[in-house]
């Protein structure tokens, strides 16, 4: 006995001193063990704001905490805590109160960072959201309608103790140049490993948290229960503190209003999705996805997966869990590093030039606002004003107020119309309803144009329908005066009724709008309702035939200046209204299926995911 227990003592202390081989990133030399990227290796540095590269943990961590401390819109909640008894924070970035504007239940999105460890472009652009939220929340545009209105948490580190030891050896890796495990390239998390490259035993050990998740833990060839695997699975679904602590998230962050879930990873460039047996989710999940790529000019591709499989990832489990709309987002590059001139040697993808850095964050905030204003609000009319221009006088005028979950038309100003008489139609959205760069209104890709709106009066003269078409074409989306609260929230332009046109002749007179919001949104052709998320798709988006559960929404005729109490969508509709020029021209829906389908079979099998 005493024998084997001497020879076992002697061959752990044997594994525990043997030696790892050690790998160095270089630039461009070449010496004995080392691997040249091509371009100067990045090294984290201390700073609160951003670099052109990298940051360390504390600085991104005294970041959240600044951020948290300086403004009453950005809150910081423990949520959980590693292997090695380090805080995991989730921070909520909103108002204070889970309420839209106008009194509505606000819905809730969860973005997750740093699940693997070697991802570092993650952490840096999931900061880089909340710094953009609060350099811009009073900004009354989309950081402000985001804060007031959508309940947003993210976690900008979950894997903590893995993201601290690649940054202990930002240069030096461990195994060989082709499948480096331990140092800069660690992957997992850190359990039953130590901080030490120097032993063999524990560089290949850890758990990968994006394998260890519920529905479909342990049941794909894409995860292992060796525990020396790169995609070890766990001893168990959600057997990790971090797993749990992202799960906890979810609670803070309003499990039963949860709607849309990121989790952010890097390389591949494109967005992972997983189907569920729920179509009508399935299908928002591909137009949200689409909004989200146009906001780069669809440099980023998308590949939706078969429901009922998978491989254990989060993105699985909040589609599944929460039929939320769900994805893993890859950022850039496609393959490797050669884009930037590397050498594009073994996992350099994993390894963002500095100089790219700043981009990057750039491009990924602007995708992701993107999604997060999509999926906030369907657009719809909130109200309108009539002004006479002799005088500047508002002559008529009717705001959508809330009142026990339902809105009702609330008319101020209703001073008759007159025929010959120039006006200005001020129409308000509950929203802001158009894309600006340098305070200037641009299109949204291929998916809206700056103007895109059409609009009639349509009514009823004794029994007969009939329609006043508007010129749109003079009029525009105001930015600094005429809005209601954030830019572009109103259209205005110029409205002169034709003569013969009696105020009194009519039993009914209502405003028929039909425009989109920037990212492609129909609006939602009833106000009275209230949109809302229930099931992984939207409750009470009316199309232009009533249809509450369609998710496409439609024209907009709800606006009633003169009501006949009738029911409304089943007036006469004689003259439909013209589509906005761009809004039909975006390259056709059958392309963009057939692209779907084509990128569905070829991204599977990245392993950064």
């Amino acid at each position: 006995m005493k024998c084997l227990i001497f020879f076992a003592i002697f061959f752990i202390m044997a594994g525990k001193s043997a030696l790892a081989t050690t790998f160095t990133y270089t630039n461009s030399e070449t010496n004995n063990n080392s691997i040249p990227l091509g371009y100067e290796v990045p090294i984290p540095v201390n700073s609160l704001t951003p670099v052109d590269g990298f940051r360390t943990y504390d600085s991104l961590n005294l970041r959240h905490v600044q951020l948290s401390q300086a403004s009453d819109v950005v809150s910081q909640i423990e949520i959980g805590r590693t292997l090695n008894d380090l805080p995991i924070y989730a921070y909520r970035i909103s108002d204070d109160d889970n309420l839209t504007v106008e009194g509505a239940l606000e819905g809730a999105v969860l973005i997750n960072g740093g699940i693997h460890a070697r991802e570092w472009q993650t952490p840096e652009a999931v900061t880089g959201y909340m710094e953009y939220l609060f350099d811009n929340k009073d900004d009354q545009y989309i950081g402000q309608y985001l804060l007031e209105n959508l309940n947003f948490v993210v976690i900008p580190v979950l894997n903590i103790d893995g993201f601290l030891q690649t940054q202990r050896f930002p240069n030096l890796v461990t195994d060989s140049p082709e499948t480096p495990r331990d140092g800069r390239m660690r992957r997992k998390n850190m359990r039953q490993v130590d901080t030490s490259l120097e032993t063999t035993t524990d560089n290949f050990n850890g758990v990968d948290l994006n394998r260890n998740n519920a529905p479909y833990w342990a049941t794909s060839t894409r995860s292992s229960s060796t525990t020396t695997s790169i995609v070890y699975h766990g001893s168990g679904a959600a057997s990790e503190p971090e797993i749990l602590a992202l799960q906890q998230a979810a609670v803070v962050t309003g499990e039963d209003r949860l709607r849309f879930y990121i989790d952010t990873h890097s390389f591949s460039q494109l967005y992972f999705a997983d189907y569920t047996q729920n179509s009508r989710r399935n299908r928002l999940n591909d137009k949200l996805a689409n909004i989200m790529q146009a906001a780069n000019d669809f440099k980023y591709q998308y590949s939706p997966a078969t429901a009922g499989v998978g491989i254990g990832s989060t993105d699985e489990y909040f589609a599944n869990t929460y039929q939320a709309l769900s994805y893993t987002l890859e950022i850039e590059p496609v393959n490797s590093n050669t884009q930037y001139g590397g050498t594009g040697i073994s996992h350099s993808g994993f390894i963002l030039p500095n100089a790219e850095v700043p981009r990057m964050r750039e491009e990924t905030r602007k995708a992701t606002m993107a999604g997060l204003y999509a999926i906030t609000h369907p657009p719809t009319v909130s109200g309108f004003s009539v002004i006479r221009v002799s005088d500047q006088q508002e002559v008529f005028s009717g705001q959508w107020q809330l009142q026990n979950q339902q809105r009702a038309l609330i008319l101020g100003q209703n001073s008759p119309l007159s025929a010959d008489t120039e006006y200005r139609l001020q129409v308000h959205f509950n929203k802001p309803m158009r894309l600006l760069e340098n305070n200037q209104v641009v299109g949204f890709s291929n998916i809206t144009n700056p103007l895109g709106i059409a609009m009639q009066l349509t009514g009823i003269v004794n029994g007969q329908p009939v329609v006043y078409d508007l010129n749109t074409s003079q009029g525009q989306w105001n930015i600094e005066q005429g809005i209601v609260r954030y830019k572009t929230d109103t259209f205005e332009q110029p409205l002169q009724l034709p003569s013969g046109f009696q105020w009194d002749d009519h039993s009914l007179l209502a405003l028929s709008v039909s425009t989109k919001d920037y990212t492609g949104q129909n609006l939602d052709s009833d106000s009275a309702t209230v949109a809302d998320w229930q099931n992984g798709a939207w409750i009470h988006y009316e199309d232009s035939t009533g249809n509450g559960n369609s998710d496409f929404g439609g024209t907009n005729k709800s606006t009633r200046l003169i009501d006949d109490g009738s029911s409304l969508f089943t007036q006469p509709d004689p003259v439909p209204l013209p589509v906005p020029p761009s809004e039909s021209g975006s390259g056709g829906a059958i392309g963009y299926l057939l692209m779907i389908m084509l990128l569905s079979f070829g991204f599977r099998n990245s392993w950064s995911r």
